[in-house]
């Protein structure tokens, strides 16, 4: 028997380690070097608005020889990722700067920074929509529509078209673009006071009326966004949803919302890769909002929002409270993926927003927030220094990289596009 022992105890480490040798290496998650994508850029200001465009993976940094931004213009990026709509709202000036940064779905190229030639002039440019390469600015002092398609902005002869008399009135309004070459637009009724409207119709690139119904009609409207199946409208009874079929109807609000100052919707937001559009009402909260199902529900319940974003891929939608909680969530399912308080640097907009007016609140909170911005897979913030920004993964909020900046940044905003 003692001549059997130790074979079997051999055969058994052999089998051990022959086992041992066949088991799989552990598998390291991807770096943020190998997730985020080559074609994203860091577009930043200077406290003078002097404009550069950084690059996360090398941190290489391009500071293009243009005139500078004015100093108080809202600044919004196109659909694509490639342009950025530079609005001089009290000037009655829109202009359009091409980050070179262009999309060929597989692939990308990058060309030289340079301010388009063409603007857009018309009163009070105030309210921005951008869907399915298609950007759309109501302009508040005198109704009109300005529509610029990013497939014209490469052509030498490129001019961006204004829809005006038309018979909505001068209110402070809203319209976006919707599939068919059509403009979702409030009308206003002038027996009702004050500045907001009451009706969404829809019109074609002439400024005729081609669909509407009467029947939906509400207190005021403020705010809306477009997939280009969709354009969604803030109303105080509910959102007004219009299609591209020409089918306009209004989703009441559900429970806590009502059409009373702050509990109501009066910013949309939208992404063209999904389907549901999410609203934030100053007292409540965020929604989300199915149009397909005429269903509102309650994402975050909260009278203490500072900014809200979806990720550039509209797959995470991004909640940042006043006191810098950040919150995250999973658009496709609904659940909270993260929620962590971060470091971020101060936001001179979103203090004063607690004080502003109802429609000058939820005109700020419409624009881009300039501290904090996300690609499709990362969140981008910048430090109270404003001489770093910390990239954290927006699964986790979890820190993946820390770019030290050359001087200070007042504002940040990605551009570029995920190849897929």
């Amino acid at each position: 028997m003692k001549k059997l022992i130790l074979p079997v105890a051999f055969l058994f480490l052999v089998t051990s380690n022959s086992c041992q040798e066949r088991e799989s290496p552990i598998e390291q998650p991807p770096t943020f070097e190998e997730t985020e994508s080559e074609w994203i850029r860091l577009a930043k200001w200077d406290v003078n608005s002097n404009f550069s465009l950084l690059s996360p993976l090398n941190q290489s940094v391009s500071t293009p020889d243009i005139r500078p931004f004015h100093a108080q213009s809202g600044n919004y990026l196109s659909s694509s990722g490639r342009y950025i709509v530079s609005i001089e709202r009290n000037e009655g000036i829109v202009r359009f700067l091409d980050t070179g940064i262009e999309n060929h779905q597989d692939h990308g190229h990058e060309y030289s920074v340079k301010w388009l030639n063409a603007t857009a002039e018309a009163p009070l440019p105030t309210h921005f929509s951008a869907t399915q390469g298609n950007i759309v600015i109501f302009n508040d002092g005198d109704g009109s529509v300005t529509l610029a398609r990013e497939s014209n902005m490469i052509a030498p002869g490129f001019s961006p078209s204004i829809i005006a008399d038309f018979g909505n009135g001068v209110h402070h309004g809203a319209a976006a673009w919707l599939m068919g070459n059509k403009i979702a637009v409030t009308f206003k009724d002038e027996t009702v006071p004050g500045a907001l409207p009451q009706w969404v119709k829809l019109i074609n690139t002439s400024g005729e009326v081609i669909a509407e119904n009467p029947e939906v009609s509400v207190t005021g409207i403020h705010g809306d966004a477009s997939n280009g199946n969709y354009a969604v409208f803030g109303a105080t009874e509910g959102v007004i949803v219009a299609a591209a079929n020409d089918d306009i109807k209004l989703i009441p609000n559900p429970d806590p919302l009502e059409p009373t100052s702050g509990n109501w919707m009066g910013t949309i937001r939208a992404n063209d890769h999904i389907h549901k559009f999410y609203g934030y009402a100053r007292n409540q909260g965020v929604f989300a909002i199915d149009p397909e199902a005429g269903a509102i529900e309650p994402v975050f319940l909260s009278n203490n929002i500072r900014s809200y974003m979806l990720s550039a891929d509209g797959g995470h939608l991004i909640i940042q409270t006043n006191d810098n909680l950040v919150k995250v969530f999973d658009t496709a399912t609904g659940n909270e993926l993260a929620s962590k308080t971060v470091t971020v640097a101060d936001e001179v907009a979103g203090n004063q927003r607690q004080s502003f007016g109802e429609f000058e609140h939820y005109r700020q909170m419409s624009e881009e927030n300039p501290v904090i911005t996300a690609s499709e897979n990362f969140l981008y913030v910048l430090e109270p220094s404003r001489t770093k920004i910390h990239v954290r993964n927006l699964k986790d909020l979890s820190t993946v990289e820390v770019m030290e900046l050359s001087g200070k940044v007042s504002n940040i905003m990605r551009v570029g596009f995920q190849v897929k």
